[in-house]
């Protein structure tokens, strides 16, 4: 037999992984956009959050309405239309799907500073939600097929410190921008930027292989393969363990800087200062810290991928009700910036967790089915949550209303760690064979 003959009867190699493709430096490089474009994501979505009592006394706006806008009305949208986007990034490039959802989500935000009445602001706030529901997905899946199991509560707690990082800067330089030129010139400053970054993502980034495909033939439907993921129980409590720790930091952060105003009567720059470095530094170190504590452990037992989160999910509880039980600015300060030491620990073992028990062509729609959860009792409740209960203690606690609304929310992180710890029962017994 000839060796042309022998070539074409052999079995073809199988393709070469990420590690293998592309050097160390390139993959971090992709790692760092992949964060760049999470720091966009929450730049923008919560860049209103230090932007509500100006909106509200321009708009005519209560509590209640700002919650909606904060809250639901984006959260619907990013929650439902998450899912066609993750079957767009499963099926088809990754790459295009993050470009376009940041260009989307970033124009939606320049446009939200141009709204005239409390509807157009709403509307703005819906197609920014249907922009970034593209960005989890997509982003995750990549993350997920760049580094292996062994590194990957590094890498995402490096993606989710991009959250972190959006959040100080929307929240300092939001707030100065605002008290300077007005919440408008925030929205046009703020979401620019990033159309500029979606150009970046477009050309320089690279589709990887796929890694570990799904255990479901192709032509399986969306509907089949979400019912397919939940007969995994360690995915169902994941998946509701961040459905509720959402909640809980959601709800504060869109409402933290307010309650700095209205208790401690600080101005939009001091209070947005304030919990930008408690959110960007303390948020900074929890996610940091978390993933490569995590990632030490892992080679261990891959069981520490959830119970790194319970843990510091537990030891977060009391440090939160000191936040918002404080007598001064100085005390809420010092506890806050405690409880987000721990409070965000558990993201890069939780999304790790999720991505190993999946194919690799079915990571965007988990990461999907995941960001629905959060997105609906996290970014749709928590922040009407908090605007409905502030308004009902109105009566009766005047300026105070808002404290005593965000100590209520306190109790629901117990709750996460409950399903968090539910999740680490079984989550061994689950993970695919390799």
């Amino acid at each position: 037999m000839s060796s042309s003959e022998l070539r074409s009867t052999s079995k073809p190699s199988p393709p070469l992984t990420a590690e293998e493709l592309y050097s160390p430096r390139y993959r971090y490089y992709v790692l760092a956009l992949i964060a760049g474009v999470n720091l966009f994501n929450y730049m923008d979505r919560q860049l209103i959050a230090v932007l509500i009592d100006p909106i509200k006394a321009e708009l005519d706006a209560s509590d209640t309405q700002m919650g909606l806008l904060t809250g639901i009305a984006f959260a619907a949208f990013y929650a439902t239309f998450g899912f066609p986007m993750a079957r767009w990034a499963d099926r088809g490039s990754r790459v295009n799907v993050l470009s376009f959802a940041l260009a989307a989500w970033s124009l939606m935000t320049v446009l939200s500073g141009f709204a005239a009445r409390f509807a157009h602001l709403l509307v703005a706030r819906m197609a920014m939600g249907i922009g970034e529901s593209g960005g989890g997905p997509a982003s995750q899946s990549l993350i997920a097929d760049y580094f292996p199991v062994e590194q990957r509560a590094r890498a995402f707690a490096i993606y989710v410190l991009g959250a972190s990082v959006g959040i100080l800067i929307g929240g300092f330089f939001g707030g100065l921008i605002a008290q300077t030129w007005g919440w408008r010139a925030a929205f046009w400053i703020v979401g620019a930027p990033g159309i500029v970054f979606a150009v970046l993502i477009r050309l320089t980034l690279k589709e990887p292989v796929r890694r570990g495909q799904s255990e479901l033939p192709e032509g399986v439907g969306l509907v089949q393969r979400i019912v397919y993921l939940f007969r995994t129980r360690a995915f169902r409590h994941l998946m509701l363990a961040n459905g509720i720790l959402t909640f809980s930091n959601i709800g504060a952060a869109y409402w933290t800087a307010m309650y700095f105003v209205r208790s401690f009567d600080m101005s939009l720059a001091q209070a947005g200062g304030l919990t930008g470095i408690i959110g960007g530094i303390a948020g900074t170190a929890s996610i940091v810290g978390g993933g490569v504590i995590t990632d030490r452990l892992t080679p261990r037992s891959r069981i520490w991928l959830v119970r790194v989160p319970v843990l510091a999910a537990i030891i977060a509880i009391p440090f939160h009700f000191g936040y918002y039980l404080a007598p001064s600015w100085q005390l809420a300060f010092a506890f806050g910036f405690a409880a987000q030491i721990f409070a965000h620990t558990f993201a890069g073992g939780l999304l790790s967790s999720v991505h190993a028990l999946v194919g690799s062509d079915e990571r965007a729609l988990a990461a999907a089915t995941i960001m629905f959860c959060a997105s609906v009792i996290g970014l749709g409740l928590a922040p009407l949550a908090v605007g409905l209960a502030s308004d009902a203690f109105q009566p009766s606690m005047g300026d105070e209303s808002l404290r005593w609304a965000l100590v209520c929310m306190q109790f629901a992180p117990v709750w996460g760690a409950l399903h968090l710890w539910l999740a680490s029962r079984t989550f061994l017994q689950e993970l695919p064979a390799e």
